[in-house]
């Protein structure tokens, strides 16, 4: 199972660090959590990459997530662009549905 972090109102929590392919990290939102803000962030130019945004009711959840805040948002090329969405969800991670080439993505979260 993936690491699981609780989110804390404001703060941001690293969901995928400088990666290339993967899941990342899971985080538990508190039920008064309604607005959500994902940052993903270029770390150079990408030659390919595409984040989707998922939640799950639990946190080792195995099967297919489901997907939020639409498709895939293509990784940014030496660039930030951040994701603005609401909804009560329990659990979050940020899963990179195309692998990253020519460099890595972070993808951060925060909760309001």
């Amino acid at each position: 199972m993936s690491s699981v972090k609780a989110a804390m109102r404001g703060v941001s929590v690293t969901l995928q660090d400088a990666q290339t392919v993967g899941n990342g990290t899971v985080i538990a939102i508190p039920p008064s959590f309604v607005n959500h803000r994902i940052n993903i962030k270029g770390n150079g130019v990408i030659g390919a990459g595409a984040i989707q945004i998922e939640s799950a009711d639990t946190g080792d959840y195995a099967g297919t997530w489901s997907p939020v805040a639409g498709s895939p948002i293509s990784v940014p090329s030496s660039a930030e662009v951040d994701v603005n969405f609401s909804g009560v969800y329990k659990f979050l991670r940020a899963r990179i549905s195309t692998t990253v080439t020519t460099t890595t993505v972070t993808v951060t979260y925060q909760g309001f």
